[in-house]
């Protein structure tokens, strides 16, 4: 019979486009190191951001995620919509663009309600039932999905933690923005871990390995209702303590003291 150990080993897949992702990456990015100035930081942020890349789409998890665990499938999306595109864009050298005064000058408003809508609506969109089995059954379909989750959470993320570090939102706002996305992502936990419907169907359907599946259902315990149970927890709890945490990220920026003045003094 199969073991964890052995899932967590030999389920690596080695043509997964996530390698070819990351090399064009890593290509980008050391261009951009040669050219701006950049902190250790933002490198630990890139190479965090890539190695969660790998965890979501060529990992162990992305196997499970394809076809017999939808935790695991819930986890994998996650990664991509809240972590991957967050972790990179910290990494990313800032620039010291002009303050917009507060909310009512900032230069990209339409990116708020459409970076919040994308973020939030597309974790919602892939969870309708049929476009969660075609993008189990049809690899374009994956692609497509996979692809439109990193761009959401960019575009989510985009209005707090954007580059240009002038024009990003104040923190009063930030958090009322981050809270809300909290909500939106919370009510879809909510609904997915206590429906008495299937939101992926194939799930419980079962298919692909046996000897894997029965290592799911039996030697985890994973039947597909707790399994529904636990990714619906996924989306639910840990995923609002990222909201959190970027709050809490965003106010401390108000107790930090200007490099400027610290030197002056």
């Amino acid at each position: 019979m199969m073991t964890t150990f052995e899932v967590l080993t030999q389920f690596w897949n080695e043509r997964s486009p996530a390698w070819l992702i990351i090399l064009v990456a890593t290509f980008i990015y050391t261009l951009e190191v040669l050219v701006h100035r950049v902190s250790r930081r933002q490198i630990a942020f890139f190479v965090a951001s890539a190695v969660t890349l790998v965890l979501a789409l060529a990992s162990p998890l992305a196997v499970l995620a394809s076809r017999y665990s939808f935790s695991a499938h819930m986890m994998q999306h996650l990664l991509l919509l809240l972590i991957v595109p967050l972790l990179a864009m910290l990494a990313w050298p800032p620039s010291n663009a002009p303050a917009t005064g507060g909310l009512s000058g900032y230069s990209d408003r339409r990116a708020i309600p459409l970076g919040w809508l994308a973020g939030v609506g597309a974790m919602w969109f892939w969870h309708i039932p049929a476009l969660c089995t075609a993008a189990m059954q049809h690899s374009a379909v994956f692609a497509i999905q996979a692809t439109s989750l990193v761009v959401a959470g960019a575009a989510f993320w985009w209005p707090v933690f954007r580059p240009q570090l002038g024009r990003r939102l104040p923190p009063y706002a930030a958090a009322v923005y981050l809270f809300s996305g909290c909500v939106g992502c919370s009510l879809l936990g909510i609904y997915i871990a206590f429906s008495p419907v299937s939101v992926c169907p194939l799930y419980a359907a079962g298919g692909g390995s046996p000897e894997l599946l029965r290592l799911v259902r039996e030697q985890w315990g994973l039947t597909h209702r707790i399994d529904q149970q636990v990714g619906g927890l996924l989306m639910w709890v840990p995923a609002c303590m990222v909201y959190l945490g970027a709050i809490l990220a965003t106010f401390s920026s108000w107790y930090q003291v200007p490099e400027r003045s610290v030197a002056t003094e």
